[in-house]
């Protein structure tokens, strides 16, 4: 740290002047991090079907939670429902048709399929067909349209389970636009789910600096009034440079009480890399970005590279232990000759 010199010296230009001296100390780098979060888990609701949305088990609004395999949205289903219904029957009847010829031509597989055919029922979902091994077993079903009717069916029942939608993990609305007796599609953003208790801060960093993060670091992030501190982990880094800035992203996971989707949050990481540094005051520093260095009772000019700011200080290098500089670099000019004060 810069330590004030008891003796002042003055010059006849500029008057009085503080002297420091300089003494370095090693510093280990930080690497800024700041963006806003977003929720890790978050899903955008889309209808995979069109149809009338039915009245909510739960008002749908900004706002409301839903448990993981809760309804949030139903659809009407009832065409369709009475349509696979029919098909169910009429792919019953197939099937017994069949089966006679089963028992006489394919004895073995005769149980199997006989047992298969009596859990058939048009208001439950179709069994998974059994084992069929024999080749020509497979070929007589499917040159009856037993097999096709099979997947038709069973295709038919996939549809039918998107007229519902649940949620696939605890969370809550942060929007949504869906009324009761909507006609909506596949296009229409209906809402969109978020988890509120984990989040993902991405942050660029410096191509350079790269090399000197790993994935599974910790770090303290804190709000822009620096009232409230979580921790975040380093968990992606991303292997591309973002064409426009020529940073990288990297992703923390944040987790904690408090936190909002949106919240703009900052850190910084700290880096193995040391470098000896000089504390001056803010003062001792020119608009130019150069202190002025005493060097046989005159002043020259050295540029400096801040590196960290503090409140009344700042962290620079390009000075040796040491320099003596000037503390105010307001009066101070290159080539000021110096005397010490009452000579």
């Amino acid at each position: 740290m810069a330590k004030q010199e008891e003796q002042k010296v003055q010059s006849p230009e500029a008057g009085n002047m503080e002297l420091l001296t300089v003494t370095l100390e090693e510093r280990f780098q930080t690497i800024p991090l700041f963006g806003r979060i977003k929720a890790d888990n978050r899903l955008m609701i889309f209808p995979e079907i069109q149809g009338k949305i039915l009245p909510f088990e739960k008002a749908f609004r900004e706002g409301t939670a839903y448990q993981k395999g809760e309804t949030i949205l139903n659809f009407d289903s009832e065409e369709i429902r009475l349509q696979l219904q029919s098909s169910k029957s009429r792919f019953k009847t197939l099937v017994a048709r069949v089966l006679p010829d089963i028992k006489m031509d394919f004895p073995d597989s005769f149980p199997n399929l006989n047992a298969w055919y009596s859990s058939l029922h048009p208001g439950k979902a179709v069994p998974d067909l059994p084992d069929i091994n024999d080749p020509q077993l497979r070929q007589f079903l499917s040159s009856r349209g037993i097999l096709d009717n099979y997947y038709q069916i069973k295709s038919a029942e996939s549809k039918l389970q998107k007229f519902t939608i649940a949620a696939p993990f605890t969370g809550t609305l942060s929007m949504a636009q869906a009324e009761a007796g909507q006609v909506v599609g596949p296009q229409f953003h209906l809402g969109t789910l978020v988890d509120p208790t984990s989040f993902i801060l991405e942050a660029s960093v410096d191509r350079q600096e790269i090399a000197r993060i790993e994935t599974g670091s910790s770090i303290d992030v804190f709000d822009q009034n620096r009232s409230s501190t979580w921790s975040a982990v380093i968990e992606r880094i991303n292997p591309s440079l973002d064409p426009k800035t020529q940073m990288v992203s990297i992703y923390l996971s944040v987790e904690g009480d408090d936190l909002r989707e949106g919240m703009y949050l900052e850190g910084a990481l700290p880096s193995k890399k040391g470098s000896f540094l000089a504390r001056i005051p803010r003062s001792a520093l020119s608009r130019t970005g150069e202190v002025y260095v005493v060097e046989n009772d005159a002043i020259k000019q050295r540029p400096v590279e801040v590196i960290n700011i503090e409140n009344e200080h700042i962290w620079v290098s390009g000075l040796r232990n040491g320099d003596r500089i000037v503390a105010n670099a307001k009066p101070a000019y290159s080539g000021l000759k110096l005397q010490h004060a009452g000579s």
